[in-house]
């Protein structure tokens, strides 16, 4: 493929965590792939969001939040995770901020970016929201001398289209690295996997969203019937194990309809979700649990 005039690039969504990069990206792609929570730390992969327009493909890379301080090994590896994206060659950077003063050691780390050599898009998100966006605006522009700065709000739709005028104007000529319509390079399991922790996160508070870590066990796809899934959802503690599936199972009852739901909605077909609760203690500081559910690599 190799059209004339046609543009093609990976643009990378970087930020602290919270700071709204997966609402971004679903704002962007028009169409919901990044799980979304107001707790921080949901985004634990890398994803990649393939958008397709006249005349350009822009291929946008989700990653998990720049934690300022990581606590254990699962933070450490979410913080490589981000930052490895940022030096490998993108087309383009975005930096994904909030409109409060950054810290001064979060500012030093992120004038590094300069040092890419890429061009670099500032943009400002929850406009809709109070805030200083006017010092905070300059105090991001100052440590990372972006190339364009967006006041947006990725929620309600504000800037995102100005932004991404943008991002289409600094892409490289280049063929498409996809097959159109092709909306990302992730398997259905994953997203399966992902829409489970999703509700985790939306019906859970405390410790237990971010002790839980969810494996497929089972994606079958059946001619003519729903396809049968099967997770297993690993806490730390039996505490969190007891919190999950509630006194009876009520809890973990409404975890699984409202996680099915979320996986019929998005597979646009029939899906049947069995869940299960098992304890692997202190999985976030044990390397090869983290190896096992995908975090290292």
């Amino acid at each position: 493929m190799s059209e004339t005039g046609h543009k093609a690039g990976f643009v990378v969504l970087l930020g602290r965590p919270n700071a709204g990069k997966s609402t971004l990206l679903n704002a962007l792609l028009k169409s919901k792939l990044s799980i979304v929570s107001p707790k921080p730390q949901t985004t634990r992969h890398r994803i990649l969001g393939i958008l397709d327009g006249d005349g350009f493909q822009a291929c946008l890379v989700d990653t998990p939040g720049l934690i300022e301080n990581p606590k254990d090994p699962l933070q450490n590896c979410l913080r490589r995770q981000a930052m490895g994206a940022a030096h490998e060659d993108p087309d383009v950077m975005v930096l994904v901020a909030e409109p409060t003063l950054p810290s001064a050691p979060l500012l030093a780390e992120l004038s590094a970016l300069n040092r890419a050599g890429k061009p670099l898009l500032l943009a400002l998100n929850k406009a809709d929201l109070p805030g200083d966006h006017e010092a905070a605006l300059r105090a991001y522009a100052d440590a990372v001398k972006p190339a364009a700065s967006f006041q947006v709000s990725a929620l309600k739709g504000q800037g995102v289209d100005g932004l991404l005028r943008k991002i289409v104007e600094l892409l490289p000529p280049s063929p498409a690295f996809y097959e159109p319509g092709q909306l990302t390079d992730r398997y259905e399991r994953f997203f399966a996997a992902e829409l489970v922790r999703e509700a985790v996160f939306d019906l859970y508070s405390e410790e237990v969203p971010h002790a839980t870590a969810v494996v497929i066990e089972r994606f079958r796809e059946l001619p003519g019937a729903p396809d049968q899934i099967d997770a297993v959802l690993y806490v730390e503690r039996e505490t969190q194990k007891a919190i999950i599936i509630g006194k009876g199972g009520k809890a973990l009852r409404r975890l699984q309809d409202q996680a099915r739901q979320a996986i019929v909605d998005f597979l646009a077909r029939p899906a049947e979700l069995e869940l299960w609760v098992k304890v692997r203690k202190n999985w976030r500081k044990d390397l090869r649990s983290l190896k096992e559910f995908g975090y290292l690599t």
